[in-house]
């Protein structure tokens, strides 16, 4: 309670502090209220005029619904105030004849006198202005008018549809242009990211990720809990502000922080069960499998040597899927807490993420803190230090999904219930086998049985991050800022590998042990100053100036140990001496730049940038680079002669051009290396075949981008963009002649060019009190192509060839099959008359450059939100088309047409058929056993559409009515139920080809993979 001093007449208590907590909700929450008090003392008709009171009341939005979460407080008593509840309602005890504000985002603000003893309600109206929300774009923050690049917002709430470790696989969908692509469906893999195509061919093709305006991805992984917004920078007038390190895009991420006068404890429960998705892949069953070989063995002539094909084998179907495979669990709890006042505020959160792999033998771990503090010293200077720590652990007995290679009639364990190792074989007589038991013997390609190995080899991984960064923000003048943030940050790394000596994999060394432990450190630093000030009414002009720092360092030692004794877990138990190996580089990015933003009565736009980039990736001759940007804007709706359309609430044009760089990949790639780690008559030999390029320089995109942004009746919200994105001075690795002495080198001097056109549109189909339906689309067109390269192409199974896309197919064209023999028949084309004609040799074919690629140029998303009172459905559909993926298992060992057959065969799709007689016209050749026809050879038989449509997720919530809640202290509790990729429609014969577009299979099915998964999730979220 505060207490008036007197002395002779006079107060002395100018600048106390007090604090109180103030009971402020119809539901009995707390909020901390802290104030400053400087005032002078009152005369006692000034206190009793001044008598505090208490006021009641609800605020409303133009529907008629509470607005939860809007800030009511005191005209001139800074710090006093409250929010509302879930419905909008108030209680504040404030002092008499005060004058009440009330505001909350996208709202006019209103002010009326606080009226005790009745309820007061206020009605507030959506503001155009107050609409224009603030979002971030590079250094700094602007309002969405006022934008001049293409940039996408995406809210914490458009997040909260996937269940998963990281932040990456959230991304899927959700904004026109950006490919995100997962690369398996293993617990805490990652995924590709592409903003409007691939800008390198040798140097990084993924953007830059910028945490809390740090460049990086940060040493300790991201928790999605924490997650505020996330801002993706796609034009060159965005993504110039980060110069060498924008080229492909920037995914900008903002955490969570306090806002003032709240104090709220969140607590969040998901369990999910996940299932391997199969999708179009079936295997032949026991009876398919031996009917298959009768045929086969039959064209061949000799199925009466096969005595060990017997009919007992028909009746055999082991499933290898529903052994190797299971119904995993995930499990995520996440606690925060948020508090705010008007000297401190601070969130905390901690985070427990563990999930079991979809196929067995496999388990992650993971454990995330955070803690975002800002503490405002006084009106001029704040400080801030953002803390963030990560401990993740993760074990590896993992299964096969050996169905694709192991036959139906085999089992893990014989006739006794022992493991077998795969060694069992065939029966060895015809007499044998006629009486056989297929438990005791060994069908399957290969040899060896996957199981046995796995109970007794294993591998494990662990590893921690910190990031600490700490800054702080003084207001020079109320123009002038100065900003300073600073971070550094640890990783470690531990991994282990332990392979039995009396498994089949450790026969040749009796066992082996493998230990690994890297390190990294990075160091950053922006100094910045801040201009931001407006001239009369109508010029408003922000611009900064900084310098920026980065280092990052990184080391790595590793020991294999041989012949161990079993169980051993350390290097020196090997009695062979270890292999050991070791890693060290560092890297260095300094930069200084300007920005400036220029608006005149909110209607034109312009900004310009510059920005001078040094790398240590580079020699000291071409050290440096010089990036720019320019972009403006017109707000078409603001203009004079648009007052007349009424049902035009938006129209905004932009256009923006800018200069980005790009890297190498390797930290020396214009030295000459030497390597000196081999050894010769007991010494140290230095080998080299690496030549340096001291001339070696920033790969550099110009990208130009013309958009529009349109609100059409209040209701519709579409945005269209074109962009030109070419590139020069491609970073590729230049094969050199032996007779140099050396047989590469990194060069520049290639050409590439992406183009392309991004649409969103957002219909609101219904908007009432209680019932509201949106619809998004979004999607993408993006067309690659190499313009120039200065040694010609490189025609290899991917090449890269003028005229062409990045990864262009290249391969023989298969026509089919010889309705009179059943051969296989390839196209040869006449070098100079470029007449085709068909072949059944595949050395005669002509190897030809398809304009096919592994990458889709349409992508897409579909996404609708229906919400009634409490209850809310929502929707996410995401599509592909255009690109092609080569399906090697099908020529490796699924269809073969039984060259090997010992490998068990998929199942013809829908269309597919095979030759048996003359006159058939069929896509599949004759079964012959062993043939030595080349009919696998790559040729584009295997070369499959790769489109597809997916349900990414469906999910219900259902928000508990407050007046459940009140009696137990609770502000709101949600639940919600949520399907992830339900279902996916494509013709691809395998089973994801989602997956196969990203960077670690560039659309080339050559081995098992991991597939997505199908996942359901239960959550829970209550707030305090």
């Amino acid at each position: 309670m505060r207490k008036n001093k007197s002395s002779y007449g006079k107060t002395n208590w100018a600048g106390t502090l007090w604090a109180g907590v103030l009971l402020v909700s119809a539901e009995g929450m707390f909020f901390p209220l802290y104030a400053a008090d400087t005032g002078s003392s009152l005369s006692v008709n000034e206190t009793q005029q001044q008598a505090d009171i208490t006021v009641t009341g609800q605020v409303l939005d133009e529907a008629g619904m509470g607005i939860p979460g809007a800030n009511v407080s005191v005209k001139g008593k800074t710090g006093l105030g409250t929010i509302t509840d879930m419905d909008g309602n108030f209680s504040l005890k404030v002092p008499g004849n005060s004058i009440l504000t009330v505001s909350f985002m996208g709202y006019t603000t209103q002010e009326r006198k606080a009226v005790a003893g009745q309820a007061m309600r206020f009605n507030l109206v959506p503001d155009s202005k107050a609409l224009d929300e603030v979002v971030v774009v590079g250094y700094g923050t602007q309002r969405r008018s006022t934008v001049t690049g293409a940039i996408a917002d995406v809210k914490t709430d458009r997040l909260k549809d996937i269940t998963a470790p990281s932040v990456s696989n959230m991304l899927q969908g959700k904004v026109a242009g950006v490919v995100v692509t997962p690369s398996s469906g293993r617990p805490g893999d990652g995924v590709s990211i592409r903003v409007r195509g691939t800008g390198s061919i040798s140097g990084s093709q993924e953007p830059l990720w910028v945490i809390d305006g740090v460049i990086g991805e940060g040493s300790a992984e991201l928790n999605p809990n924490d997650i505020e917004s996330i801002s993706i920078l796609k034009d060159g007038s965005a993504t110039a502000l980060y110069g060498s390190r924008g080229a492909n895009g920037v995914v900008q991420v903002t955490t969570k922080r306090a806002k003032l006068g709240t104090a709220q404890f969140n607590a969040s429960a998901k369990w999910s069960v996940s299932q391997l998705t199969k999708g179009n892949l079936e295997m032949m069953n026991g009876a398919e499998y031996y009917d298959y070989l009768v045929t086969a063995y039959t064209n061949a002539g000799n199925l009466d040597d096969q005595y060990w094909l017997q009919p007992y084998l028909r009746d055999r179907n082991f499933d290898w899927w529903d052994y190797a495979t299971q119904n995993a669990l995930t499990q995520n709890y996440n606690i925060n807490y948020t508090y705010g006042n008007n000297k401190i505020r601070a969130y905390i959160s901690g985070d427990y993420y563990t999930e079991e792999g979809t196929i067995k033998g496999y388990d992650y771990d993971r454990f995330t803190l955070r803690s975002n503090t800002e503490y405002m010293v006084n009106d001029r200077l704040t400080l801030k230090a953002n803390i963030a720590a990560s401990y993740k652990e993760t074990f590896n007995q993992e299964y096969s999904l050996a169905h694709t290679s192991y036959t139906p009639w085999d089992t893990p364990w014989d006739s006794q219930g022992n493991l077998k190792d795969g060694s069992q074989g065939l029966p060895a007589t015809a007499e044998e086998a006629v009486s056989a038991n297929p438990d005791d013997y060994w069908y399957s390609d290969g040899g060896t049985n996957f199981a046995y190995d796995r109970h007794l080899n294993w591998g494990k991984s662990r590893s921690n991050g910190l990031d600490v960064n700490l800054g702080f923000t003084y207001k020079i003048f109320d123009f002038l800022t100065f900003e300073s943030n600073n971070k550094i940050g640890f990783s470690n790394n531990y991994s282990s590998t332990y392979t039995d000596p009396k498994s089949r994999g450790g026969v040749g060394t009796k066992g082996s042990y493998y230990d690994a432990n890297s390190n990294s450190r990075s160091v950053y630093t922006n100094q910045l100053l801040r201009f931001m000030k407006t001239f009369g009414d109508k010029h408003e002009v922000s611009a900064y100036l900084f310098y920026e720092y980065e280092e990052y360092r990184y080391w790595d030692l590793t020991a294999t140990a041989y012949n161990i004794a079993q169980g051993a877990e350390i290097i020196s138990a090997g009695a062979d001496d270890p292999a050991a190996s070791g890693t060290k580089y560092e890297n260095k990015n300094a930069a200084y730049l300007f920005n400036g933003n220029y608006t005149y009565d909110g209607k034109y736009m312009l900004q310009a940038m510059v920005r001078r980039d040094g790398s240590s990736r580079f020699g000291s001759n071409k050290r440096w680079g010089t990036f720019w940007s320019v972009g403006g804007g017109w707000n078409i709706h603001k203009e004079a002669f648009m007052e007349n359309v009424p049902w035009i609430n938006e129209l905004r044009a932009r256009v923006s051009y800018g200069i980005n760089g790009n890297q190498p990949g390797g930290s020396y790639d214009y030295l000459t290396k030497a390597s000196i780690t081999t050894q010769y008559d007991n010494q140290i030999a230095l080998m080299t075949n690496y030549l340096g390029n001291p001339d070696l320089e920033w790969e550099e995109t110009g990208n130009l981008d013309v958009g529009l942004d349109i609100r059409l009746f209040d209701r519709l919200n579409i945005t269209l963009d074109g962009y030109v994105k070419k590139t020069k001075n491609l970073l590729y690795l230049r094969h050199l002649s032996a007779v140099s002495g050396f047989n590469r080198q990194t060069s520049n001097n290639g050409k590439l060019e992406n183009k392309g056109f991004e649409i969103t549109v957002t219909p609101e189909i219904i908007k009432t009190k209680d019932l509201y339906w949106d619809v998004s689309f979004n999607l993408g067109y993006n067309h690659n192509e190499i313009t120039y390269m200065p040694d010609g192409d490189d025609l290899s199974f991917q090449a890269t060839a003028v005229g062409y896309p990045y990864l262009n197919y290249y391969m023989r064209e298969w026509a089919g099959v010889d309705t009179m023999t059943g051969k296989g028949l390839w196209f040869k084309v006449d070098k100079t008359t470029g007449e085709k004609t068909v072949t059944s040799n595949y050395n005669e074919a002509t190897p030809v450059l398809l304009d096919a690629v592994p990458i889709p140029d349409i992508n897409g998303a579909v996404a609708t939100n229906l919400t009634w009172k409490g209850l809310s459905l929502n929707a996410n559909f995401t599509f592909a088309a255009g690109a092609k993926i080569y399906n090697s298992m099908r020529a490796g060992a699924l269809d073969r047409d039984c060259s090997r057959p010992s490998q068990v065969p998929m199942r013809l799709q829908d269309g597919w058929s095979r030759w048996e007689k003359p006159g058939d016209i069929a896509t599949h050749p004759q079964l012959i056993a062993n043939s030595s026809a080349d009919n696998s050879n790559t040729s584009t038989r295997y070369l499959e559409n790769g489109d597809y449509f997916k349900l990414k997720s469906l999910s219900l919530s259902y928000s508990l009515p407050s007046k459940w809640l009140k009696p137990l202290k609770i502000n709101s509790a949600a639940i919600n139920l949520t399907g992830e990729n339900l279902f996916t429609i494509t013709k691809y014969s395998g089973q994801d080809p989602e997956v196969l577009f990203s960077s670690s299979y560039n659309g080339s099915a050559s081995s098992f993979g991991y597939p997505t998964v199908r996942r359901f999730t239960i959550g829970v979220n209550v707030n305090f």
